[in-house]
């Protein structure tokens, strides 16, 4: 199966559940901050535990999202994020489901009310004590002007990026949509995902299970090639808008 018939199968369905990965992201220009030499090489990872007992490390993990944030925020969406904007308006998409957190689908057209930030978002902050949201650029300022470890104003807790951080877990409402949207879709698109991380991965496997097609676009091979209805390997910034026409 190639291009036309992934594009028949989009044509014919009405409630598409798209997931997609970092992938997607890359060609924004997000920065590969794993690479070597690239600044996530320069920090360690910080768990929520260690972020919530230890005040040195809360410091760090803020110098690290000082660095990379406003990088992030700069990037602009792509034309594969536009294409899952015009999917949307045209009342074929059912859920979005994202790992990112650079707020790219937003911007690319997609209603907010249609996507599930797994993984929670770089754009805002929140408190972790009250859950009021914080303009994320503001803290950013805070912490460069020497706030190395920016507490709430209404209830004095701490505040961090409103992401999942290694160590805490996902909103069971968000998972709770996603695992719906697999199930109840009529097509299932995983997109510039190495769907090796869970519980996203799994996602695939739910549709498949419950007899949706699956269609699967990634630079590189997936564990979950073979239960795919279609597998397309390219850029998505050039695959997606010619499916979604």
């Amino acid at each position: 199966m190639g291009i036309e018939e992934v594009k028949s199968l989009i044509r014919r369905s009405g409630r598409i559940t798209v997931l997609t990965g970092a992938g997607i992201s890359t060609e924004s220009g997000i920065p590969d901050f794993r690479s070597p030499g690239g600044i996530w090489s320069r920090y360690t990872t910080v768990t929520i535990q260690e972020f919530l007992s230890d005040p040195e490390k809360r410091k760090y993990y803020w110098r690290y999202k000082a660095e990379t944030i406003p990088l992030m925020l700069r990037t602009k969406p792509n034309p594969a994020h536009h294409a899952l904007g015009k999917l949307d308006k045209k009342g074929k998409l059912f859920w979005l489901l994202t790992q990112n957190v650079d707020g790219l689908h937003e911007q690319g057209g997609v209603r907010e009310e249609k996507i599930v930030n797994l993984h929670g978002t770089n754009r805002e902050g929140i408190c972790l004590s009250c859950g009021k949201k914080y303009d994320i650029l503001a803290l950013v300022e805070r912490v460069k002007a020497g706030d190395e470890e920016p507490r709430c104003d209404e209830c004095s807790g701490f505040l961090k990026p409103n992401t999942v951080s290694f160590g805490q877990g996902l909103n069971p409402e968000h998972l709770a949509i996603a695992d719906r949207a697999s199930r109840e879709c009529d097509l299932f698109m995983a997109l510039g995902s190495s769907l090796v991380v869970s519980p996203a991965c799994h996602f695939v496997e739910i549709a498949h299970s419950s007899g949706h097609p699956v269609v699967i676009i990634n630079r590189d091979e997936t564990p979950y090639d073979a239960i795919a209805t279609c597998v397309l390997h390219g850029s998505l910034a050039a695959v997606l808008p010619e499916l979604i026409d």
